[in-house]
């Protein structure tokens, strides 16, 4: 899955994405902390899998589930051999008991009786997905809600205006990484102090802030190569906020091999 900071992709009214992904030695993919507005299950099949959500973060493995909010920050990082699917449910699709304001899955839960079941489901699922209609969709939504009610009680929703706080701090590197980003700026733009700021971003994301906006500006720089093939490195380095094209190198050399980008 190639994510972004924000994935606007995930947004769209009739968006379900479902994927069984299989990480090997050769691909073994690295995401950058996002969010959207669509629930998010991940279901460990085989092997094991760092798992980041709001300020939580866990080693998740076979027959355990992870669940991320609509616009709750989320990450994870699987390690060679990991085998999971992916289940992302835009906000059409839940009713109206499932809009997640006061209850919700647990971030993180433990396998259990119905493990095997959910697993077995999915692959029933995934084996007809191709070509899926908006019928084969919902039936997917309702289907695993209802499956996931009954194997995991919900939960009263926890730190949910710490969330929004990030959320917003995300938007704003988004639109900004192109240019000079710090502490310092954000927090006066937020109105928290450096230090609060810097704990919270190490919390949500488990890196420095100056990290995060450096992988930023590689992703965007990837994808510009991507469009543009032949546009010189020296002008898309530029473009994507760099000043000095040794930091650019230095930067490209840290994070290059990884294959989200």
């Amino acid at each position: 899955m190639n994510s972004s900071f924000y994935e606007k992709e995930a947004d769209a009214a009739n968006y379900i994405y479902f994927q069984k992904n299989v990480i090997t030695e050769s691909c073994s993919p690295q995401m950058l902390p996002h969010f959207h507005d669509s629930i998010e299950f991940v279901f460990m099949l085989k092997g094991e899998c760092l798992v980041h959500i709001n300020t939580e973060e866990r080693i998740v493995r076979q027959g355990e589930i992870t669940f991320a909010r609509c616009f709750e920050p989320h990450f994870y990082i699987p390690k060679s051999g990991a085998e999971y699917y992916v289940v992302l449910i835009s906000s059409r699709y839940l009713k109206s008991e499932f809009d997640f304001s006061g209850k919700t899955f647990p971030s993180f839960m433990p396998e259990n009786g119905y493990s095997k079941k959910i697993s077995q489901l999915l692959d029933v699922f995934y084996s007809v997905w191709d070509g899926s209609d908006d019928l084969l969709k919902s039936g997917l939504s309702d289907t695993i809600l209802a499956v996931m009610r009954r194997a995991h009680p919900m939960t009263e929703v926890r730190g949910k205006k710490t969330t929004q706080t990030f959320v917003e701090i995300l938007k704003f590197i988004n639109g900004n990484f192109r240019g000079e980003v710090t502490l310092e700026g954000l927090a006066d733009t937020f109105g928290y102090s450096r230090t609060y700021l810097s704990g919270l971003f190490n919390q949500f994301t488990g890196m420095k802030l100056r990290d995060y906006v450096n992988r930023c500006r590689i992703n965007e720089f990837y994808k510009l190569r991507r469009e543009q093939p032949l546009a010189p490195v020296c002008r898309m380095a530029e473009e994507v906020g760099f000043n000095s094209l040794n930091t650019f190198y230095r930067v490209l050399h840290k994070y290059g091999d990884n294959l989200n980008f």
